[in-house]
């Protein structure tokens, strides 16, 4: 059985779209994590790649496979939806024409993914859409956002799991000066930490590590709604093994636990109770101080990143209130 992934990220296109400089970092963290545990997983990355490269090497992702291979792919950009309902993946010389219309020979369409998933041998598939969804004919910010599930309903199937970091179009990425973290991200550090094993079993699967990221954003974004569709039995298929015995995973599972039902100090970042139980178990496990403080630094980052939210919107707000005066 082979474990192969495809990374891709599309930071820019010609459409006029803010760069997302996420979408190489997402590439890049999940690499990491998928190299630095026990995944068993061959990675290949592409960044801002042409087209062609890109739908190539997507192909040749799941046509090239036996059927007990395990493909994961992900792709972090833009999604567009345009004016036929369909959903277009922007390359980096993704552009409208003279009239605003999408061209669509410099897109990926949903449905050529559709047909290499469905045409490939292998019958575990994970699909990762960390996206800045948009329309083509609903970029202002006076309308409403589009629900998403009803062209993710159509890509799933007894043999695939797809995750997504939201289920809506949206008009703006979240601003550059906003240190956040992406559900990639926090897939990935789920992974490298173990902190996504629930069960503590050593092993880690598909829905273990979407409902890490999950509840992540559900406390620094709580208006992302990171989602799972598909098959249950590859969403609990085995993804990789993590150390479940050593003191750092170990303290950092335990804090995982606390930090959903204790109370978290906003202020200094840091939970209130239950300390004696903390310090009593880190010495327990040999940590030192230090070690343990940063352990709860990273567990306590979704907090941090929600304060940080709610002062840069509060800030913006201020100031469009000032420019309409």
């Amino acid at each position: 059985m082979g474990k192969i992934a495809l990374l891709v990220g599309v930071s820019v296109c010609d459409m006029g779209f803010p760069p997302l400089r996420k979408a190489r970092t997402n590439v890049e963290v999940l690499k990491r994590a998928l190299q630095g545990t026990s995944s068993g997983f061959v990675v290949q990355t592409l960044n801002d790649p042409s087209l062609q490269d890109m739908m190539e090497a997507i192909e040749q992702l799941f046509r090239h496979r036996e059927e007990n291979d395990q493909v994961l792919f992900l792709f972090s950009g833009y999604g567009i939806k345009d004016v036929d309902g369909q959903l277009y993946f922007a390359a980096p010389h993704t552009a409208l024409d003279d009239r605003g219309n999408l061209i669509r020979s410099r897109t990926m369409p949903v449905r050529f993914l559709h047909n290499v998933m469905d045409t490939s041998p292998a019958w575990r598939q994970v699909i990762i859409f960390d996206c800045c969804f948009r329309q083509t004919g609903g970029i202002s910010p006076t309308e409403g956002e589009t629900l998403m599930e009803d062209t993710f309903d159509h890509l799933i199937g007894d043999r695939r799991v797809i995750l997504s970091a939201t289920t809506y179009t949206q008009h703006l990425p979240e601003p550059d000066s906003l240190d956040a973290w992406s559900y990639t991200r926090y897939l990935a550090e789920g992974a490298a930490t173990g902190a996504a094993d629930i069960d503590c079993d050593g092993s880690l699967s598909v829905k273990e590590l979407h409902y890490y990221s999950q509840r992540k954003l559900h406390v620094a974004a709580p208006d992302q709604h990171p989602q799972f569709y598909g098959s249950e039995d590859t969403a609990n298929q085995l993804v990789l093994q993590v150390p479940s015995q050593t003191p750092t995973v170990q303290y950092r599972q335990f804090l995982e636990k606390m930090a959903q039902t204790s109370e978290i100090d906003t202020t200094e970042f840091r939970i209130l109770s239950g300390r004696n139980t903390l310090n009593t178990f880190r010495q327990h496990l040999g940590l030192s101080p230090q070690d343990a403080s940063e352990i709860e630094a990273q567990v306590l980052r979704p907090y941090r990143e929600h304060q940080q939210r709610i002062q840069l919107y509060q800030e913006l707000f201020s100031k469009l209130a000032q420019e309409t005066e």
